[in-house]
């Protein structure tokens, strides 16, 4: 299901109003001669580049930005969950600039897939 289709969002500016990793822009780290990826997955990048900076690299939270544990996404349910993702919710902006996959890839993460 597609839910984010007709969204105008730009991921771009999403990711730098929450912030970025230090160091490179692309959430990679040289690694010799190469480049390496510090994520394990696409959810995890997407994950620390968008949601950690409030949820907590660990989803802890905080004061204002609640605890993503496992019975919180799962209460939520994947429709929900996908609009809360792209359109915000209370204090939390909307990232409906991520794809398809990202969005996928962010909700498996956020469930431990």
């Amino acid at each position: 299901m597609r839910l984010l289709g007709p969204v105008a969002i730009v991921l771009v500016g999403a990711l730098a109003a929450c912030g970025q990793q230090s160091g490179n822009d692309g959430g990679e780290a040289a690694n010799g001669g190469g480049v390496v990826s510090q994520y394990a997955s696409l959810g995890e990048e997407v994950y620390f580049k968008a949601c950690a900076r409030c949820h907590g690299n660990n989803r802890e939270g905080d004061s204002q930005s609640p605890k993503l544990d496992a019975t919180r996404i799962a209460s939520l349910g994947e429709q929900p969950l996908q609009f809360v993702i792209a359109y915000g919710k209370g204090e939390m902006p909307g990232f409906g600039g991520l794809t398809p996959d990202q969005l996928t890839a962010l909700i498996n993460y956020l469930r431990g897939y």
